[in-house]
Formats: C-alpha cells, structure tokens, sequence
C-alpha cells in the first residue's frame, strides 16, 4: 500500500513537470511573436519626449519685430535698456560703461532693432542667448551714420562712432583690452577733432606692459602724456 502510494506521488510530480514546460514553451512562443519586428504595417505610435524649454526663444515667430529702448538714469549714472515684443516688455538690462552688470528676461535670438531716447538715435544689432553678437550700426535720427560697432558673446571687440556730417569722430580696439572695468580708456583707442586731427589717444594692453595716454592741440602739437605699468599705476 504504501508503495503504491510513492508510485502516485511520482507520477503526479512528473504531470506536474510536464504541465510547467508546455506552459513555458507556450509563453516563449508569444513573447517571441510579441518582440519581433513586423513586416508589414506601420509602427506603434509614440509620443516623443517634450524639448527642454527654450525660454524667450520660442516666442518669437518669423517676421516679428524685438524694439529695444535706452534711457539714461536720472543721475545718468548708468543706462536703462528695455525689450519689448508685440509691445511686451520681455527684458531690462543695466549698462555701465556699455558693459551690462544687470539683466532680468531673456531676449531672443536674432535682429533688435533700438532707439536710444538720451542721444536721438537708432539702430540694428543682434542677440545670440541673451548677448550681442556680430555686427552692430547706430544712426542718428537724420540717417547718417552714428556708429558701428562688432560683438562676440556679449564683449564688445571693436568700435567705430562718427561726427554727424560723416568724419570719424572716435575709434577703439578692445581685443586686447586690459580689464578695468570702471574705465572707458582701455585697448587702443584714438579721438579727432572735427577736422580729422588726432585729439586724444591711449594704449592699454595686455601685450604691453606699459601703457600711455596722450592728448594734443588742435594744431597736432602734443599737450600731455601719462604712462602706465603693467597693473595700470601712474610711471612718473
């Protein structure tokens, strides 16, 4: 009796084993239908990711005009520059010495068009991520050419501005530029007179460790001259 009971017991083991391959075998054969790639019809929609937001670049459309306008503080210590879109102010930034020291908003890439309210004049230049890129030209309200200017990431590298009947009124190289940032007077720069004669000139460069600053009469004659160390400290 007992033997034939183990023999029971054995034999429903072994049903028991049987059951379990036909079941694995079965569910094999579906994942493999399930995983492979059909040949024919299209595939299964999916829904891309969202890109990451792009902030004020994805809202400006092709054709739309970014107006930028300056205005001088009132103790024209600095100056104001506000970005409108559609008539929406979208930034503010703070200028002080044409370098920006304030933002708030974002601009959008591409062409701004400026007025400057304190100097009567307008222009063109352009942003790339919220800096000036690439060329830049400013005008008086007449038409002529005021000024023009180049911008890589933001920094300033070269500049240009003239007298209203069209002579070169001042010139700068800022490539070189030591950085002293409470100065306008840095790199290679050079001012004239009405009449083209050389006014004023400096240069204060890294590559240069001294550096001058030097003025002259209308006549061409020199007036001073000052002299500079490597750290921007007066050489007597």
């Amino acid at each position: 009796m007992t033997n034939k009971r183990l023999w029971i017991i054995v034999a429903l083991c072994f049903a028991a084993l049987a059951a379990i391959k036909t079941i694995n075998d079965r569910i094999g054969r579906e994942v493999s239908v399930i995983t492979k790639t059909p040949r024919h019809g299209s595939a299964a929609h999916i829904t891309p990711a969202a890109p990451p937001a792009a902030g004020q670049e994805s809202r400006r459309k092709p054709g739309e005009k970014i107006v930028r306008k300056d205005k001088l503080s009132p103790g024209r210590d600095y100056i104001e520059s506000i970005f409108y879109l559609n008539g929406e102010e979208i930034a503010r930034q703070k200028i002080v010495n044409e370098k920006v020291v304030e933002s708030t908003g974002e601009v959008p890439r591409g062409r701004v068009d400026f007025v400057d309210e304190s100097k009567n004049t307008y222009g063109v230049e352009h942003y790339t991520w919220g800096k000036k890129e690439g060329s830049s030209q400013t005008y008086f309200a007449n038409g002529r050419m005021n000024a023009e200017a180049y911008y890589r990431q933001g920094k300033l590298l070269w500049k240009k501005e003239y007298y209203n009947d069209g002579g070169i009124r001042l010139e700068v190289d800022y490539a070189d530029a030591r950085e002293q940032s409470d100065k306008k007077e840095t790199g290679v720069g050079k001012v004239y007179y009405k009449d083209g004669i050389l006014k004023y000139e400096w240069n204060l460069t890294n590559s240069e460790k001294t550096g001058f600053k030097r003025s002259y009469n209308q006549d061409g004659a020199l007036r001073a001259a000052f002299y500079f160390d490597e750290y921007g400290q007066p050489i007597e």
